[in-house]
């Protein structure tokens, strides 16, 4: 996610620098539309940046997007602008066969040929760390943690 976000953030900030020099060698800045995009490439903007501080992983644990509620499991995954999130899924447990964690990801594979994949700001090894201790004995033997 780190990785996308950069590339996102330098995209955003280049299309900002074609809106700067139209605006200085042309007479659109005295356009409303104009000046509505600049304002709108600035929203953007900040919400990419934003996501590159530790701020942004400060206020997003993985508590955050994997709870755990009795016999189920509430996911949530990152979307839009800032914290925004989206979701919960809710699987149950004892379907899950298989958790596959990816930098940044996570794809949750159930019996009920289902899978759940979520954006989340971790690491692989923060999320296999956090599953490990979310999970009981018994279930760690019923459930694959890659």
């Amino acid at each position: 996610m780190q990785k996308i976000n950069q590339r996102l953030a330098l995209i955003v900030g280049c299309f900002g620098i074609v809106l700067l020099l139209l605006s200085v060698f042309t007479g659109l800045f005295q356009q409303a539309w104009f000046v509505f995009l600049i304002a709108l490439w600035l929203f953007v903007f900040s919400s990419c940046c934003y996501r590159l501080t530790p701020l942004f992983i400060a206020r997003n644990p993985l508590s955050k997007f994997i709870q755990r509620e009795q016999q189920h499991l509430l996911l949530f995954t990152l979307s839009g602008f800032f914290d925004r999130t989206h979701g919960p899924q809710w699987l149950l447990i004892a379907s899950i066969e298989k958790i596959q964690c990816r930098d940044d990801q996570c794809t949750i594979f159930s019996s009920e040929q289902r899978q759940c994949v979520i954006s989340l700001p971790a690491s692989k090894a923060e999320l296999m760390h956090y599953f490990n201790g979310l999970f009981t004995e018994h279930e760690k033997q019923a459930i694959i943690i890659e």
